[in-house]
């Protein structure tokens, strides 16, 4: 996710020229024949009407266990709808996924699911991707709509997590464990320039202050990576010495959190809440650890294909679908297809 946006601009137009050059490859069977496809959504690529569909499935990487669970939803869902789903893995490299999606453009998938590295290069997929003619369904990671169709592109569905309801649960969770009224310092571990991640330290933050005695006093950027998470939750806890509550807005934040309170020995005068880490790495919510609200990416790939299936074969779709995030306490079990 360091992967600059620099980087990916300077190639997002020949994405969108790709995909104008190959529009005619990726016509409707409706356009090809004359008509639909008994069953199938006109206008839709050629593919579609293939007796299996071509599912291009678009994942940032497989290092984390919540795109592990994403990949088994997504498979077991495809198999059951009757797809083919054709999956490429970027490595959290955006020219690289920039690179996958020119080759679903390419061979005319019949539609995209897009779990892009960043919301800013998922715009620019989805553009080209729609303006070849390919539906786009954005999944976890959401797009900004309004510029995609403002460049002539769209988005047929965003679904996921209830992103902001998900930070104000964990910020109201926080409040409910230290108190309403209780002097709060408050360092958020986060992914700056991430839209999703931004809905829960924004809405995070809205919870905490209706406590008149907390303030957030900084964010700090984990990449999503345990050892990154570590480094700099701890330089932020060394710089802030009275901060006594942490959000960490993903599970490998969590991880690497939970491991510089430890090596700073905090453990007691530190409460850390966030979304779920996977139990693989954190097994159980003790100590430091007060709490957390789960994400289910298993749930979120399955139901996506599902939603694909509807629209492909007529049934119109909800523009947003978002999913509740459930709580969990000190004492619960967290399930292990619960990761943040």
């Amino acid at each position: 996710m360091k992967k600059s946006w620099l980087q990916s601009n300077r190639i997002s137009g020949v994405l969108v020229v790709a995909g104008a050059l190959i529009l005619s490859g990726c016509s409707s069977s409706s356009d090809s024949a004359g008509g639909s496809a008994a069953g199938i959504r006109k206008g839709l690529p050629a593919n579609c009407s293939e007796a299996t569909p071509k599912i291009g499935v678009a994942l940032p990487n497989l290092s984390n266990p919540y795109y592990v669970e994403m990949k088994k939803g997504v498979e077991e869902a495809a198999t059951a709808a009757g797809f083919e789903a054709i999956i490429s893995i970027a490595d959290d490299d955006i020219a690289q996924q920039q690179s996958q999606i020119d080759s679903f453009i390419q061979s005319g998938v019949c539609a995209v699911y897009l779990n892009a590295i960043g919301g800013e290069p998922g715009a620019q997929f989805a553009i080209a991707l729609s303006k070849a003619g390919i539906p786009v369904f954005a999944v976890n990671v959401f797009v900004d709509v309004a510029a995609v169709e403002a460049a002539g592109g769209s988005v047929i569905q965003q679904l996921g997590a209830d992103q902001a309801g998900g930070g104000t649960l964990s910020g109201e969770q926080a409040l409910k464990v230290l108190g309403a009224d209780a002097k709060l310092v408050a360092g958020i571990v986060g992914v700056p320039g991430n839209l999703t991640t931004q809905l829960r330290d924004d809405s995070f933050a809205a919870a905490l202050m209706k406590n008149p005695n907390a303030k957030v006093m900084q964010t700090v950027d984990s990449q999503v990576k345990p050892d990154v998470a570590q480094k700099v939750t701890a330089e932020m806890l060394l710089g802030n010495p009275k901060m006594n509550v942490i959000f960490a807005d993903t599970g490998p934040g969590v991880v690497g959190a939970l491991l510089a309170i430890k090596e700073l020995k905090r453990e007691k005068t530190v409460a850390l809440f966030g979304f779920c880490a996977a139990i693989s790495a954190v097994p159980e919510i003790s100590g430091a650890y007060k709490g957390c609200v789960g994400q289910e990416p298993k749930v979120y790939g399955s139901k996506t294909i599902e939603q694909i299936k509807l629209y492909i074969t007529g049934t119109d779709v909800e523009k947003t679908l978002l999913v509740a995030t459930p709580v969990f306490n000190q004492g619960d079990s967290v399930p292990a297809n619960v990761i943040g």
